[in-house]
């Protein structure tokens, strides 16, 4: 299977988004977390932005809200350009 330049390159460099807009999984996220000694709750706040702290913070408030995040199609809220949301993105 061919890939390309940039799917070649997002697992060693680490965009995790990236690596699941191409095809990975949660289970492809945990071999790689396993592998780099990170935890869940720190991959998942450094693909949408936040903190580790910010992320399990919202998490134990309940989670994200739904406003603004139902759809990723061509104009959703949910697109990549419209995260992320806490402070590391900010920095």
């Amino acid at each position: 299977m061919g890939h390309d330049r940039r799917t070649k390159t997002s697992c060693p460099a680490r965009d995790l988004n990236w690596c699941i807009r191409t095809g990975g999984n949660i289970y492809f996220l945990a071999k790689i977390g396993a592998t780099d000694g990170k935890s869940f709750q720190q991959m998942a706040g450094s693909m949408t932005g936040m903190t580790e702290d910010e992320y399990r913070a919202m998490m134990i408030g309940g989670g994200r809200s739904v406003e603004g995040n139902r759809f990723i199609g061509e104009d959703g809220d949910a697109q990549a350009h419209r995260q992320p949301q806490g402070k590391a993105a900010k920095a």
